[in-house]
């Protein structure tokens, strides 16, 4: 199993807020993912992707468990890929920088899971982010990319070539 996690950081242009998603597959289909604006308004990028990852190991955490009652535990810590170093260094040490101290404490829950071996964030490059699907606006090839490397069906719209979502969101709401 294998999990993904990222954040749009005061994606939302009325109230600033975040939009975080994750993505979990198991062998080659996804089978677990969403996509939720985040509560409160996150200061920094890294509080609203480390935001995120909290969601996501809550996620990896509930997965193992159902897949346990399933009678196929899982041993080996969760990786969840996340494109945030800073997230990645506060999930191995929560005292990391001054600038994160207003984080709640409960957020500290995926320190304890990475310790504990239950899960591991690593790195990705933002351009091989599978999540990014659920977060951001994207253009058509990366669409099709990420919906593929998430086990989705072929999207064939001919009439997006060369736009991007967000102007075909636009054409339907006017």
């Amino acid at each position: 199993m294998v999990g993904y996690t990222d954040a749009h950081w005061a994606g939302n242009a009325t109230d600033c807020r975040s939009t975080s998603g994750y993505a979990f597959s198991l062998g080659s289909a996804a089978i677990a993912w969403s996509s939720k604006k985040q509560s409160t308004i996150a200061l920094f990028s890294t509080e609203a992707e480390y935001r995120g990852a909290v969601v996501t190991t809550y996620e990896a955490i509930w997965l193992k468990r159902l897949l346990k009652d399933l009678q196929e535990e899982v041993f080996d810590p969760t990786t969840i890929y996340c494109d945030n170093l800073s997230s990645i260094q506060l999930a191995q040490n929560p005292v990391f920088h001054a600038r994160t101290k207003h984080i709640e404490v409960h957020y500290h829950f995926v320190h304890k899971c990475v310790l504990s071996g239950e899960v591991e964030l690593q790195y990705i490059p933002t351009d091989r982010q599978t999540v990014d699907i659920f977060t951001k606006p994207l253009g058509l090839d990366k669409l099709r990319q990420f919906s593929g490397a998430l086990g989705l069906c072929h999207l064939d719209v001919p009439n997006l070539r060369g736009r991007d979502v967000r102007d075909v969101q636009n054409d339907h709401t006017r």
